[in-house]
Parts: structure tokens; C-alpha cells; sequence
């Protein structure tokens, strides 16, 4: 009797102690939207290019003049595009027949913020501070993508693609009204809902539900 309640005892006193538990957060230094407006942007930018001329050649890639964020991605979206235009992406110049040379102009991500509301004021004679009372905000966030690509025949030298620039942009939108929202549209946001069917918005933009209805068919 007195060991099964000394296990009580023990049980009651487990409940009513305090106790604290922490999760350990971390975020990467560049969050996965910005990447996404940069690497969406370079898609773009580089789906504009007509890559036919080249089609089936062995070509050798000449990276020296790109200089940007996320330069990787803008290589391996090359070499895909080559891919699939059955090019072979040969290691040396002399065995390739076509030179390729890529560039950036811009590569990066800008964002603007609308405010309508009272904002936050300081009290000069205290600690304390009215909070801000919004009625209308919008983010709008917009990645850029200004490449230059040209090929040419290796021996010759004459020019087989100089299409001049592609540029590109990719967006992400987001405003509340009175506090409620975010309504959450633009290119990005589509990207993600036709390619995993999540949204973060409290509504689906008719564009993301249109890109989901054309991969499920």
C-alpha cells in the first residue's frame, strides 16, 4: 500500500513541476523565395533563347565572362537546354564545333512595400509605443534575369546564335486588407502551386489553379 502510493506521490509531482522544453530554429542565409525569384527569372531568360541553330553539335562552354549570383544554376540551365537539343557539352575547345559564351547583365531580386494605415508612434514621456493600425499593405518582390548568350563555329569563328539579351523577370505579390490576408499571386507562387499544390494565400489565383488543372489532365 505504502509503495503504490509513493508512486503516486512520484506521478502527481512529475504533472505539476514546471518544465520547459526549446526547439532549436534556423533559416538559411538567403530565404527559399528569393532563390526561387532569381532561379525562375533565369528560366525564363534563358527559354527565350532559340537554341535550334545548334542542335545536335558538339559544343564547348565558355564561362569566364559570367560574373553573378546563382551563376551555377545559369550553367546547368545551359547544359540542359544543350541537352535537350541533343548537343554533346565536350570539356575542350578543339573538340567542340561550336563555342558557347554566357554573360549577365543583372541577376537579382528588388522588392517594394506599400503601407496605408497609421504607423507605429513613440510616446515621448514613456517606454511604450502606439502600434502600428494598417489598413492596406502589399509586398511585391520581383527577380530579374538579363543574360547574354552567342555561339559560334569554333575553327571559323562566325557567329552560329548572337540573339543579343534575354531579359526576364519573376514576380511575388502579397497584400492584406484590415488585417485579413495575405492574398498571395504572381509568377512564383503559380510555379509552386502547379508543381506541389500548396498556397500559402487564403486564396488560389485562377492562374496557379489553371497550371495545376494542365499537369494533372
Amino acid at each position: 500500500m505504502r509503495r503504490a502510493w509513493g508512486n503516486t506521490m512520484v506521478i502527481a509531482a512529475m504533472l505539476l513541476a514546471p518544465g520547459c522544453a526549446s526547439i532549436k530554429k534556423s533559416d538559411t542565409a538567403r530565404t527559399g523565395l528569393e532563390q526561387l525569384l532569381v532561379s525562375s527569372a533565369i528560366d525564363r531568360s534563358l527559354n527565350k533563347i532559340d537554341w535550334s541553330p545548334i542542335r545536335g553539335a558538339p559544343v564547348f562552354v565558355e564561362t569566364k565572362y559570367l560574373d553573378c549570383v546563382d551563376k551555377n544554376y545559369v550553367i546547368i540551365g545551359v547544359h540542359q537546354r544543350l541537352l535537350a537539343n541533343n548537343c554533346t557539352i565536350v570539356d575542350k575547345a578543339e573538340d567542340s564545333a561550336v563555342t558557347l559564351e554566357i554573360g549577365a547583365g543583372a541577376v537579382g531580386t528588388d522588392r517594394q512595400d506599400t503601407f496605408l494605415g497609421i504607423p507605429e508612434i513613440s510616446m515621448p514621456s514613456s517606454q511604450v509605443a502606439l502600434p502600428r493600425m494598417a489598413i492596406f499593405t502589399r509586398e511585391k518582390s520581383n527577380g530579374t534575369a538579363k543574360l547574354a548568350v552567342i555561339a559560334y563555329d569554333t575553327k571559323s569563328k562566325r557567329p552560329v546564335i548572337n540573339s543579343g539579351t534575354s531579359l526576364a523577370r519573376s514576380d511575388h505579390k502579397d497584400w492584406s486588407l484590415l488585417g485579413a490576408g495575405p492574398v498571395i499571386s504572381g509568377s512564383v507562387p503559380t510555379e509552386v502551386y502547379a508543381q506541389t499544390g500548396e498556397s500559402d494565400s487564403v486564396l488560389t489565383a485562377p492562374s496557379a489553379i489553371a497550371s495545376k488543372a494542365k499537369l494533372t489532365r
